[in-house]
């Protein structure tokens, strides 16, 4: 890579030269569907889109650069068409319409990308052509037409605090305003919202990458904050031991929407990168590396902020420049990312490796006191367990009393290799009220009693009281995990639901007609993915009165919802008295 590069014995060409690659292949896609769907753009992919061509019509080493004009390859007309869509949508106030109409925090991640296009064109080594020239007038215009609305405007969730600093940090630096600065402090001084062991309070990898993470790097870089980054530092460090071989990263434990998902862990590049090479930590060199290895996210914002930001443009430490990233097959995690053992106590989630198996226990889901809604951690699977290739996503155990849904863990204390989960669940039969209660017209208070809302003033009457508590302990050791399950309470039916990710072969269970679904009615069966296997067991009789189903409950079904997980399912059934044992283990290949 020449030109806008600074080419010092630390840069790494190879990396460059591969996001570089990437980045003019993700612009090529773009324009091959952009005449029929700019005029559609929400504000933010229209900006992306934007940033994309910016980047790399002013990179030397892309095969766009210096393609400003119309003709084969030219990007002066979709770069034009990009910004008639984006002053289009910026409305009177200055900020974008969108699902939040008027929205500073969505109009904020749009002005981040506007300010790093501009930062590139203002980089450049000569004036810019008329092309650019008018692109740079443009994007200035709309951060002008922003600002004042950035700066009075507010937020809805934690993490929009700082992607609307970052913003204004950033238009500070390009188009100085008094009371920017002063509405930066103010968002700061509230503190950043960082759990003991280095978590956010969303919990969630997607705005930590997306959010979080970028923003606050933004803000130290912009206004002059370093004390910043040691935030970042604690939330890098705390997500090392949750990377997984397949390239993702655990999310189970978030309170955002990414807890039902399994998360791509590319996003987290550039961060690793950018701190691995600021403070020369070996650990965070080794997430880089292995994060190298996987598909590039966003790469022309990548090779964007490469080209701001020294940092990334070094070779990794312990990596010589001509190295580049070995492939990801012949990488192994560092010692920092393969722990024995791992926990996050704040978010009640714990890792156990061993002789070739993960085990990932979680019993950290918030109370559901205002029902299951946006900003809590609700996913109610409590164990996931790998090996190698087969993969057993999700452990559920539901249960039929009242409708009140699945198992979710109210209490969670972790003892070396052992967590114990446990959970009480009660629901009332309503007597009559007493007599100073009564009304004669007989309308009643509406009231939520828990499970469902009636004008019956529940508060004021006596109840008949049915409870059941559920306990579940988990011991991960030797490339097993044992479950002793026990119940006290109602005697009723559960369903100890296993999930396996597609791709293997199932033995030792029978099909549940017609449902896509299996039942281990005896003995132990066995999930193989290749030369990879999971055994799972044993099985219990399958019974009218033990049916082979998961029951998200009521506040999901009323609405015609699920929070039904997606895979190969196993059902184990059986009846709420006693205890009962299941283990999982490792089949190793010679078997």
């Amino acid at each position: 890579m020449k030109g806008n590069i600074l080419q010092t014995a630390s840069v790494d060409a190879a990396f460059l030269n591969r996001v570089g690659e990437a980045a003019d292949q993700s612009v090529q896609a773009l324009l091959e569907t952009h005449d029929a769907d700019v005029a559609a753009l929400a504000h933010r992919p229209a900006m992306g889109r934007l940033l994309a061509m910016v980047t790399v019509i002013t990179e030397p080493g892309s095969r766009f650069y210096g393609a400003r004009f119309d003709g084969a390859g030219g990007l002066r007309e979709p770069m034009s068409s990009c910004l008639d869509r984006l002053e289009q949508l910026q409305g009177s106030t200055g900020l974008f319409d969108g699902t939040n109409l008027c929205s500073p925090p969505d109009s904020a991640f749009t002005l981040n990308d506007v300010c790093l296009a501009l930062g590139l064109l203002r980089a450049l080594d000569t004036p810019p052509d008329p092309v650019l020239a008018e692109v740079d007038a443009r994007l200035s215009g709309i951060v002008s037409r922003a600002t004042n609305a950035m700066v009075a405007g507010g937020v809805h969730t934690p993490n929009h605090r700082w992607e609307l600093c970052a913003a204004l940090a950033q238009m500070d630096r390009l188009q100085p305003r008094p009371g920017i600065a002063e509405r930066i402090s103010e968002w700061l001084a509230e503190g950043i919202d960082q759990l003991p062991d280095g978590m956010y309070s969303e919990r969630s990898p997607l705005y930590a990458t997306a959010v979080t993470n970028p923003s606050l790097l933004a803000i130290a870089d912009s206004s002059g904050r370093p004390e910043l980054l040691d935030h970042v530092r604690r939330n890098l460090t705390a997500f090392l031991p949750w990377f997984s071989p397949d390239g993702s990263v655990e999310s189970v434990f978030s309170r955002r929407q990414d807890q039902w998902m399994t998360f791509d862990a590319a996003p987290f590049l550039h961060l690793y990168r950018r701190m691995a090479n600021q403070d020369g930590r070996e650990d965070f060199a080794a997430a880089a590396t292995w994060l190298e290895g996987l598909p590039l996210h966003e790469p022309a914002k990548l090779l964007a902020l490469a080209r701001l930001d020294p940092w990334l443009r070094e070779a990794l430490p312990g990596r010589t420049p001509a190295e580049g990233a070995p492939p990801s097959s012949d990488i192994s995690f560092h010692a920092a990312m393969a722990p024995a053992g791992a926990a996050l106590e704040s978010c009640g989630v714990y890792r156990f490796r061993g002789a070739g198996t993960v085990a990932t226990v979680f019993g950290g889901c918030d109370a559901l006191e205002p029902g299951v809604v946006s900003g809590l951690a609700t996913n109610p699977t409590f164990l996931r367990f790998a090996h190698g290739a087969a993969v057993l996503t999700d452990v559920r155990l539901s249960r039929s009393f009242f409708d009140l849904g699945p198992f979710r863990s109210q209490h969670t204390e972790a003892r070396g290799n052992a967590v114990t989960l446990s959970e009480e669940l009660e629901a009332n039969f309503y007597l009559p009220l007493p007599p100073q209660k009564r009304r004669a017209d007989g309308i009643y208070t509406l009231e939520h009693e828990g499970r469902f809302s009636a004008g019956m003033d529940f508060g004021s009457r006596p109840t008949v009281v049915h409870r059941l508590a559920t306990d579940i302990a988990v011991q991960a050791d030797g490339g097993q995990a044992v479950l002793d399950v026990s119940f006290d309470g109602a005697d009723t039916a559960f369903a100890l639901e296993l999930t396996f990710r597609p791709g293997g072969t199932l033995d030792g269970v029978v099909p549940l007609g017609g449902t896509g679904a299996f039942q281990l009615v005896e003995g132990m069966g066995r999930y193989g993915v290749g030369g990879d296997a999971i055994e799972f067991g044993p099985g219990l009789p399958a019974g009218p009165d033990t049916p082979a189903a998961y029951n998200p409950g009521e506040s999901y079904r009323y609405l015609a919802g699920t929070n039904a997980s997606g895979g190969v399912k196993v059902y184990i059934t059986g009846r709420t008295r006693g205890s009962h044992r299941f283990t999982l283990r490792a089949v190793p290949r010679s078997s």
